[in-house]
Order: structure tokens, then sequence, then C-alpha cells
């Protein structure tokens, strides 16, 4: 018992101690940029306009928000993620791809790497987890993830011009 007051009495003192610690080195170098201490890491709080579309495709708008905190590195992995445990939201992202990849002849990196990653899912132990699509549909994965990487403003002129 004589253990535990200790412990709780550090975890009761450290937050006054971070704030110390940071005080000091926050003194210790006056000179670096106030506004690389706001910024998150690892790009956590930003979101992909790919992301966006594709969320606006499969009608979840609303899950935006989560997103903001993945990474954007993870964003596609974690976007893949979602299609796979929802089969109608897959099949509305496959029939936006299959738009896009008919106006401008690709897609952008992102969708690319988001079906990179459901190919990988689904090869995957999880795949028991969620299921697989139908044949049709894995298909078309696949060939997503063969299709030319473009930049997003280019597919987006090549919508308007259709």
């Amino acid at each position: 018992m004589s253990r535990i007051l200790p412990a709780a009495a550090l975890l009761l003192l450290a937050p006054a101690l971070a704030a110390a610690a940071g005080a000091a080195s926050r003194a210790a170098a006056p000179a670096e940029a106030s506004s690389s201490a706001a910024a998150p890491a690892d790009g956590v709080g930003m979101v992909d306009a790919s992301l966006i579309e594709a969320l606006a495709a499969i009608k979840k708008p609303e899950v935006v928000g989560v997103f903001s905190f993945v990474s954007e590195q993870d964003s596609p992995f974690a976007f893949a993620d979602l299609l796979a445990r929802d089969q109608a939201s897959l099949k509305r992202y496959l029939k936006k791809l299959d738009a896009d990849k008919k106006a401008a002849n690709g897609l952008t990196a992102w969708d690319h790497d988001v079906c990179a990653s459901l190919v990988n899912l689904y090869a995957s132990p999880l795949a028991s987890t969620f299921g697989k699509p139908a044949p049709k549909w894995l298909s078309k994965v696949n060939e997503c993830v063969l299709a030319q990487a473009l930049p997003l403003s280019a597919i987006v002129d090549a919508r308007r011009k259709r």
C-alpha cells in the first residue's frame, strides 16, 4: 500500500512537472517558431481532397471529422478498411472510380492507394472478419490499382469537359 501512495503522488505532480519542463525548454530556445508548436503531428487534422470526394461519393460526408484524427499518410488504408466493412459504400466508391477512369483515363494517387490497401486487406487474414465482395467487384478494385495516377485537378477538369 505504501508503494501506491508515491505513485499516486507522482501522477498528481506529472502535469506540473511537464509544465515546468516545457517552460524551461521554451526559455532555453526563444528563437524557435511558435507556429511549429501548434502544428499537428504527422498530418493529423488535415484531410485530403480526394478523401472528401470519396466520402461524398459513398454518401457518408458526416464521417470526415473522424478522418481528421487519422494522419494523411494513413487515410487511404483507413478508408479502405471502412469500404471493406461496408459493401454498399464499396460499390458506390468503385462506380465513382469507374467514372473517373472513363473521364480522365486515370485516378488520383490517393484513390490508387485505397485500392491497393483493399487488395491487401482482402488477401489478409482480416478478410475473414468482413468477407470478400463478389468477384466482379474484386476485379474492379484490381483494375483501379493498375490505373494511371493523375493529379486531382486533372480529373476534375476531365469531368467538366465530359
